[in-house]
């Protein structure tokens, strides 16, 4: 008998259907093979030729290199001031005052004593030394008549003429003219101390004392400041065509002829500037 309940093709129809499922090969790996990519060029800044003219640098070789310059050896100039080889110093008192006396060849003087803002040296060593010193004593009035003054240069006065006062200490004298000319005055220092003693009985106007000593490292410096410059300019010049930049070096060697110009009115300026300091 037949079974109604199975169709007469099913199993043909299965049969080739798995047999054709079998048949069929099949794909064991899956996917895109993989694809090598060619790395981007990489943009490389190209260097600037060392050679190549800039004006900015030009310029500022040209102009402001130089105006700087100018403008820093007026100031040296007119503010620092370099002196000579010798520091120099100088200080005054106004009106002092008689605070003592002392009596020399038995002759009573009034003495006064100003302590100076100058160096402690003693008079013999400024004598050895070949140093400038001098001090003086002055008076004043209405008419030029009424002017007297005296005063001791170790360059022209010997210290080995000298009186001693009756506590055994060396006077040195004082030349005096004008109305203290008729007067005696002698002095003798102490340090950075001056004792003045004198037979005049009035007021005096003003006692002072300048002198120099040998320049100290400062001193020295000082007096250097002025040449830094144009070395340090010149160095700037060699150093800008050794390190290849030579539009900046062009640019010196043309302020060498802007810089003293820049020089000359930086002076005016400054001297209107400081002219009521």
């Amino acid at each position: 008998m037949v079974d109604n309940d199975s169709p007469w093709w099913g199993p043909d129809k299965q049969e080739q259907s798995s047999q054709t499922s079998s048949d069929t090969p099949k794909n064991v790996f899956s996917g895109d093979v993989s694809s090598f990519s060619t790395p981007q060029a990489v943009n490389v800044t190209q260097m600037k030729d060392p050679n190549q003219f800039l004006i900015s640098q030009f310029l500022i070789g040209l102009f402001l290199v130089p105006l700087i310059a100018g403008f820093l050896m007026s100031l040296i100039v007119l503010v620092i001031e370099p002196g000579d080889q010798d520091n120099w110093y100088y200080d005054s008192n106004y009106q002092p005052i008689f605070d003592d006396s002392v009596e020399i060849n038995d002759e009573d003087y009034n003495t006064l004593t100003v302590d100076f803002n100058i160096p402690n040296i003693d008079l013999y060593e400024i004598d050895d030394e070949d140093y400038y010193f001098y001090t003086g004593v002055s008076v004043y009035g209405d008419d030029w008549d009424d002017y007297g003054d005296c005063y001791f240069d170790v360059g022209y006065h010997r210290l080995n003429i000298f009186v001693e006062s009756e506590d055994n200490r060396r006077w040195y004298p004082m030349e005096c003219y004008g109305v203290l000319e008729d007067y005696n005055f002698y002095f003798l220092k102490n340090g950075q101390s001056i004792t003045y003693a004198t037979n005049y009985q009035s007021q005096i106007d003003n006692v002072q004392v300048e002198g120099d000593e040998d320049s100290d490292v400062s001193g020295i410096l000082v007096n250097f400041l002025p040449f830094l410059i144009p070395i340090a300019y010149f160095g700037i010049l060699v150093w800008s065509f050794v390190s290849k930049k030579k539009s900046l070096g062009f640019g010196l060697l043309g302020g060498i002829f802007v810089a003293p110009f820049s020089f000359c009115f930086s002076m005016i300026f400054l001297g209107f500037l400081f002219w009521d300091l």
